[in-house]
């Protein structure tokens, strides 16, 4: 049996698990994040059934690790402002696994050329981050968040939301937060694109 049908079953058994577990002790909010995540474990899935797109082993496991840390220990325990270096690596993460994304969207079609592939699996994988980043930005307007780090805010009275940059910063907090972002995203989508070229 293939190494990551394993991982997968054995990562959504301890997903409902903890889902299972938040219920019991009522902290719906707790649930209702696992359970996001475990519906989003699908997606590479639903992809590969509706478009025939397959995405490699590698890239679907760092989308895996990177949906538990984003979503779960992220948005619900506050990981995110309890470590102004959670963000960072989970942007690293995501840049080195979208590039395998995109790298499996354009190989679906016809022969194309080694750095075609590359470059689209480079740009597709900063596409997404930009589109990530309009997302937290609409959800700072809409919900009131602090998913940019523009502004510090109770998020309840136990969890104040903060910023992690410096009061003597010139720019202000939302852009810093957004450029470290994005830079994180290249340097990982970077690195990746020269491993599959290595691969390719």
């Amino acid at each position: 049996m293939n190494i990551l049908y394993i991982f997968e079953f054995a990562y959504r058994c301890f997903l409902l698990a903890l889902a299972v577990y938040h219920m019991v002790k009522h902290n719906t909010r707790f649930m209702k994040s696992i359970l996001l995540v475990f519906a989003l474990t699908f997606l590479p899935k639903l992809v590969y059934l509706i478009f025939k797109i397959e995405i490699d082993s590698f890239s679907i496991l760092v989308y895996l690790v990177i949906l538990f840390m984003t979503l779960y220990l992220g948005g619900s325990y506050g990981y995110y402002d309890k470590f102004s270096w959670w963000d960072r690596i989970t942007h690293f993460l995501s840049g080195a696994a979208f590039v395998g994304f995109g790298i499996a969207t354009i190989r679906a079609g016809s022969e194309i050329s080694t750095i075609l592939i590359l470059l689209f699996g480079f740009n597709f994988s900063i596409t997404l981050h930009v589109l990530w980043e309009v997302l937290e930005y609409l959800s700072d307007c809409i919900l009131h968040g602090n998913a940019q780090r523009w502004q510090k805010i109770h998020v309840n009275k136990d969890h104040l939301s903060i910023n992690h940059v410096s009061d003597k910063a010139i720019q202000p907090a939302g852009l810093v937060d957004t450029m470290n972002d994005f830079n994180c995203c290249i340097i990982g989508a970077a690195l990746a694109t020269i491993i599959w070229w290595i691969i390719l």
